[in-house]
């Protein structure tokens, strides 16, 4: 009997301790299951994120957890541009009739290098004309009139200006680029512009400078008439006016439609 019963109680023991081990083993699981699922869901900063193939950048937070988002435009914006007629003294002769580009050019290297006067003296003008017309002749063997391209080379190379050509901007994108201290150059079909102190029926082919906004519309000056100072367009006209130069056709190319972005470095 004393043998029988240290069977049963050996017997006993064992299974205490195999359910020991059991409950311990269930435990470790549960445990272990627990600390991994949270380390699974633990966040990672979104710049840790490769970006590749067609996977957008997510939007970033800033260090103060707040989304990081451009200032808001003002309503409105004129930057200090000075202005000059394409004729500064009122010789509307063939070279002068075609020159609007170098007009916007010059009014643009002014306003960059610190010139925020209203105008610019026509002697002063009349010079700058006809440096930009023989620095034409020189790069490109002609003048009268050049393509989008041509004319921010042209600004880059004389003025040391920076440009960026790009398609024709939202109304928002254009009056971002203005708020932020930029110019923005429309070359277009001037007789679309519609504008009323034109020679009529206007020019084929003009090029002006876009330098603020209103709540109406677009302020430019638009060097193609002596009334250019502070003209203001809307901008479907601007945009139905866009078009690049096209030599091969001699006509502006409505399908094109630009603008030349400058900013100084």
């Amino acid at each position: 009997m004393i043998i029988k019963s240290r069977t049963k109680q050996g017997k006993a023991g064992r299974l205490w301790v195999f359910a020991g081990i059991i409950l311990v083993a269930i435990a470790s699981y549960f445990i272990a299951t627990h600390w991994l699922a949270r380390k699974a869901v633990a966040p990672v900063a979104l710049n840790k994120f490769p970006v590749s193939g067609n996977v957008q950048e997510p939007e970033m937070a800033n260090v103060n957890g707040e989304e990081e988002t451009e200032a808001p435009l003002p309503p409105t914006k004129l930057l200090p541009v000075p202005f000059t007629p394409q004729a500064p003294t009122a010789n509307w002769d063939e070279l002068h009739n075609e020159a609007c580009e170098e007009a916007s050019a010059l009014m643009a290297d002014a306003y960059f290098s610190g010139n925020h006067e209203s105008t610019l003296s026509p002697e002063y003008a009349e010079a700058e004309i006809a440096k930009l017309t023989e620095w034409e002749k020189q790069n490109f063997g002609y003048y009268l009139s050049i393509t989008t391209e041509e004319a921010a080379k042209m600004m880059e190379e004389v003025y040391g200006l920076s440009t960026i050509i790009v398609q024709f901007p939202s109304p928002d994108e254009l009056k971002r680029q203005l708020a932020d201290g930029n110019l923005v150059i429309l070359p277009a079909n001037g007789q679309l512009l519609g504008n009323p102190n034109y020679k009529q029926p206007g020019p084929i082919y003009h090029m002006l400078v876009i330098k603020g906004y209103d709540r109406i519309g677009f302020i430019t000056n638009d060097p193609g008439t002596k009334r250019g100072l502070n003209y203001a367009y809307d901008y479907d006209t601007l945009k139905n006016a866009a078009g690049t130069w096209n030599h091969a056709e001699h006509a502006v190319n409505l399908n094109e439609k630009s603008v030349i972005i400058v900013y100084k470095e």
